[in-house]
């Protein structure tokens, strides 16, 4: 049900996403619209309805196409969206999922390079500003480890 559906995301992916009703409900329709999951309808004994919602073999692969895809270039979107996709690699088998970290990590040396880079340029080094660069090199060192670790983890 949309309010299982809810718990189970804010149970497991609270800490990175909380999307409210307003925001499942149309994500649902589209997912339903594109064939990438179905409901069903029941009704409560008071003759209320709610809908259980499946996912389809489309929607499986759907998702997989999903995680491998390289979405974004920009760092603030990248960030977050990766963390959701480590989240989900139990839903890719082991090639996928290491062809999904080798792709996430040479992503996340390029950002990391650029924001060294960023560092060690005469113009930005004093203020708040390296301060919170040399933060943004710091979680991308802390996320290539992670995703480093789950590299050995399919390997072993």
């Amino acid at each position: 049900t949309m309010y299982g559906l809810s718990k189970y995301i804010n149970k497991n992916f609270g800490s990175i996403t909380k999307p409210g009703f307003g925001t499942l409900q149309p994500a649902l329709k589209k997912l339903e619209s594109k064939k990438l999951i179905f409901s069903s309808k029941f009704y409560t004994d008071g003759g209320k309805p709610y809908f259980y919602y499946s996912v389809t073999q489309e929607g499986l692969s759907y998702l997989k196409d999903k995680l491998l895809k390289d979405n974004s270039s920009n760092p603030i979107q990248f960030i977050p969206m990766i963390k959701i996709k480590l989240s989900c690699s139990d839903f890719l088998d082991s090639s996928e999922q290491v062809n999904m970290f080798r792709m996430i990590k040479s992503k996340l040396l390029k950002f990391k390079s650029d924001a060294e880079n960023s560092l060690t340029d005469n113009v930005i080094q004093n203020g708040f500003y390296s301060v919170v660069l040399n933060n943004v090199v710091c979680e991308y060192k802390n996320l290539i480890a992670l995703v480093e670790g789950f590299e050995r983890a399919c390997n072993s």
